[in-house]
């Protein structure tokens, strides 16, 4: 009975820990607005070629659906196009924060 009444106290003060944390309001820091208002990367795809734009000193990574990282490009522009000898089929493109599902080919 112990044991039971223990386990009901530690789940109820959990439940209340926990709306407590989410009810407290969070305000954003300068540094993340203005993270939010330079996140402007586009990825456009046709074939094997990928145009990104807004993402110079970014790098482009690609990965299989699997996860694995199959290409890597530092991209220097700001509008940058990049060519790919990866074989057809669905891939993951990462840039800074923007993620993108795609198919190559």
């Amino acid at each position: 009975m112990k044991k039971y009444i223990s386990r009901l106290l530690l789940c109820a003060s959990l439940a209340v820990a926990s709306t407590a944390v989410w009810a407290t309001p969070v305000e954003a820091s300068p540094a993340e607005v203005s993270a939010e208002v330079q996140n402007d990367v586009k990825i456009a795809v046709k074939g094997n070629t990928l145009r990104v734009t807004g993402a110079a000193g970014l790098t482009l990574e690609i990965f299989s659906v699997t996860g694995q990282k199959v290409k890597a490009v530092k991209l220097s522009a700001n509008d940058e196009t990049v060519s790919t000898s990866l074989p057809r089929g669905c891939y993951i493109i990462k840039v800074g924060d923007v993620v993108r599902k795609v198919s190559l080919g």
